[in-house]
């Protein structure tokens, strides 16, 4: 893969960028971040729930925090990869990288439905469930929700409904973002086999097609492409941004201790003596609350510092669409990052609080989704036609079943948590959820 055409500006539409003083790359942040799918993630819950206090992260915040850490990162391989190339290298070209990832990372959870993977589950087991009752056809047995495969989905297609081409984003963009280039409904064999999911739904296929053609990005089978190079950034600023912010998060949560918090965080980046002194200078002089923010700080530089190390290890393997592992896999901190992954699991990820949200974000979904979903296999029916209004249906929507399923699976995944639950509220009185 060559740099020259993995940033290509070209867009899915054929259409340039007319934005006067502004490159492709700028002008795709800015299409995400005044998306509004992007904004409605400050009304979903990254872990905690919302409301529990103010500190706490939403997706938006936590998108905004990779965005930042992505940036890094490219800025990093922007340098890497002029070294490899010598004297060939354009520096214009490698500065495009930064607002490539910056906008990969802010759209990487855009297709994550209400309630996180509560809200994934809850819409496969509605649609398997239906289908079993013969509410469904059977057509959709085999459906499975990805929060990966929904947001290409609306950036390419579904974030502008009238010209049915997303946001527009270059090729680049969406090849960066596409962190999972693997159809739908694939066997674990084989080339897909090296992706834990699919990132593509059935109906977008043919769109990737195309940015693996603009881009560059070798076929390795049939509906299975090796990764953009700048999607194994936007996976590692996720990676290093969520498990930090977690664990301070749960701090302000008051449900780990601040000696956690330096125990955890100083395992994963190896802090020495003199960090650990840094550590107490500023808790003795500021509190316990300043000193986590500390340690939140220069765990994410450690981070970045050690994936440095590691894109120089492993570019020639991205370059060629040989890598396999995530960059913190393959880093030196990969041993400690599955330590404080587990003990965080343990102490965090199922402490009452995020489970109780959990469990409630589970049902309403559920229960949502049984109700609209009756509008696909019987749209003619009273309750149907009351139901298309709701989902606000044309009569093109109402005579493809296919199309129907579809908007309903955009509409659900489309809410905020304060939404979903309004909704539920409305629809269902105040039953004990």
């Amino acid at each position: 893969m060559q740099w020259e055409q993995l940033l290509t500006t070209e867009r899915l539409s054929g259409f340039g960028n007319n934005a006067p003083g502004r490159s492709a790359f700028n002008s795709d942040f800015g299409r995400v971040l005044y998306s509004s799918a992007f904004r409605r993630l400050q009304d979903k819950t990254q872990v905690f729930p919302l409301g529990r206090n103010d500190y706490v992260r939403t997706r938006l915040t936590h998108s905004l925090e990779v965005s930042n850490v992505g940036r890094a990162l490219a800025n990093e391989l922007a340098e890497i990869a002029m070294q490899h190339d010598g004297a060939s290298a354009d520096p214009l070209l490698y500065t495009a990288m930064g607002d490539v990832v910056a906008t990969a990372c802010l759209a990487h959870d855009i297709g994550n439905p209400p309630f996180g993977h509560s809200g994934e589950t809850a819409i496969d087991e509605a649609v398997a469930e239906s289908v079993s009752a013969n509410l469904c056809p059977p057509e959709f047995a085999d459906f499975r929700f990805e929060g990966n495969a929904q947001g290409f989905r609306l950036l390419s297609r579904t974030c502008d409904p009238i010209r049915a081409r997303g946001l527009d984003l270059t090729a680049a963009t969406l090849g960066a973002f596409t962190k999972y280039p693997c159809a739908q409904g694939l066997q674990k064999n084989g080339a897909a086999a090296r992706y834990k999911k699919f990132g593509l739904a059935t109906e977008d296929v043919a769109s990737f097609e195309t940015v693996a053609e603009l881009c560059g990005l070798p076929r390795l089978g049939d509906g299975v492409w090796a990764r953009h190079p700048l999607a194994f950034l936007m996976e590692a600023a996720d990676d290093v941004s969520y498990l930090i912010a977690d664990i301070e998060d749960a701090y302000v949560s008051r449900i780990i201790r601040y000696d956690d918090v330096v125990e955890q965080l100083g395992a994963l980046c190896g802090f020495s003596s003199s960090q650990f002194e840094s550590i107490e200078r500023e808790r003795a002089r500021s509190g316990n609350t300043a000193a986590v923010r500390y340690v939140r700080a220069s765990a994410v530089g450690a981070c970045i510092r050690a994936l440095r190390t590691t894109m120089q290890e492993v570019y020639s393997a991205m370059m060629s669409g040989e890598q396999l592992q995530s960059l913190m896999n393959a880093s030196p901190m990969a041993e400690a990052y599955r330590a404080v992954q587990k003990w965080s699991v343990r102490h965090i990820y199922n402490h009452e609080s995020v489970l109780k949200i959990e469990i409630t974000g589970f049902n309403v979904i559920k229960e949502l989704m049984h109700l609209f979903l009756k509008w696909v296999s019987e749209p003619s029916s009273p309750l149907g036609r009351k139901i298309g209004s709701i989902l606000h249906a044309n009569e093109e929507w109402s005579c493809d079943i296919r199309y129907r399923f579809l908007h309903v699976i955009d509409y659900i995944s489309g809410m905020t948590d304060s939404y979903a639950l309004q909704t539920y509220g409305t629809l269902f009185g105040n039953r004990q959820i």
